[in-house]
């Protein structure tokens, strides 16, 4: 209220002085320093910025992860699609291939005598057999017919020097000429792949089938990252899809069992020792057996400097080439109307 020691003819700010003396001010307001808004206004802007940073991160976040999921479907279905594609190809007799193969494998590992069917005594019949699609596979006649360890030996079994030379008989039983085929056997890669190209391997069956069936894309469906997406998609990118098709769709079975030998004799560096192997060719539509001989192999002859290193080659192409001996010698001796 205005006080009485002032008048309206005194300066007004003289009288607004004399008022805050007597209100026990000692002075007027001073307004606060631009410094201190400044900091004020930087406080706020920065709580401003922290809320924004701590939105943005949360908006992140949450987008983030649903673009993860959404990226991992899209690569879960990518991969169900193209394990769909390769299975949708098999047939129900495709599926039931490696079953038909392995009782085939088992009729031979339990015995029969040596035969060579009627239809492989006509001239070439026997190298045209050779010809058609076959699966192959040799390994000891014990392990081969006992189903825990049989999928170990198909797994060791490899295109070889008795592959080889049953499809591309040597010119002589000489060891030089057996030499020439061992060393492509031997060498393996791209030239004995294209000279056996009708033969697929029993192995490449158990490895490349599981990814047509239903539990390999139950793991697919199941799979909780997309790191996992990824390693399933390169397990069905190297998996022997094509072979293992071409091996299920083969018309024979080659097989060779190595039966125990009496131990009597040396065993050579290589592994080879004397010792029976049963070579069968079993027509898997019908399950008959067009070819079944055994026969004893024997390193002693091969020359010392070679065996070592070739024995066990030297003696498969040396037995197939018997082979082959054994149907040309058969059909000598059988009627001709026989042969017709």
């Amino acid at each position: 209220m205005p006080s009485f020691l002032t008048t309206p003819r005194m300066d007004p700010a003289l009288a607004a002085r004399v008022e805050a003396s007597v209100r026990g001010q000692r002075g007027a307001p001073r307004p606060r320093p631009r410094s201190s808004r400044r900091a004020r206004r930087v406080v706020s802007l920065l709580r401003v910025v922290i809320v924004l940073t701590v939105a943005v991160g949360i908006y992140n976040i949450v987008v983030g992860r649903r673009e993860r999921a959404r990226a991992l479907e899209a690569a879960r279905a990518a991969l169900l699609e193209a394990a769909r594609a390769e299975a949708e190809s098999l047939s129900e007799a495709d599926r039931e291939a490696l079953p038909r193969i392995q009782a085939a494998i088992a009729s031979v590992a339990a015995g029969r005598p040596d035969l060579v069917a009627d239809e492989l005594l006509r001239p070439g019949a026997f190298a045209a057999a050779l010809e058609r699609p076959l699966v192959y596979v040799r390994g000891p006649s014990a392990a081969l017919s006992e189903p825990a360890a049989f999928a170990g030996v198909a797994g060791a079994s490899t295109k070889d020097a008795l592959l080889l030379c049953l499809l591309e008989p040597p010119a002589s039983r000489s060891e030089k000429a057996l030499l020439d085929k061992v060393r492509v056997a031997y060498a393996g890669g791209a030239n004995l792949e294209g000279r056996t190209r009708n033969a697929r391997r029993v192995d490449e069956i158990l490895v490349g089938l599981p990814f047509l069936l239903p539990p390999w894309s139950d793991k697919v469906r199941s799979a909780a990252s997309s790191e996992e997406i990824a390693r399933l998609r390169g397990e069905l990118a190297r998996a022997p899809l094509a072979r293992a098709k071409e091996a299920m769709r083969a018309e024979l079975v080659l097989v060779a069992l190595d039966d125990p030998g009496d131990g009597a004799g040396p065993t050579e560096l290589d592994g080879e020792r004397a010792h029976p192997v049963r070579v069968a060719l079993v027509e898997l539509a019908t399950s008959r057996a067009l070819f079944h001989v055994r026969r004893v192999v024997d390193p002693s002859w091969i020359t010392a400097a070679r065996r070592p290193t070739y024995a066990s080659g030297l003696d498969a192409c040396a037995l197939a080439f018997d082979l082959h001996d054994e149907v040309k010698r058969r059909a000598r001796s059988t009627p001709a109307e026989v042969r017709q």
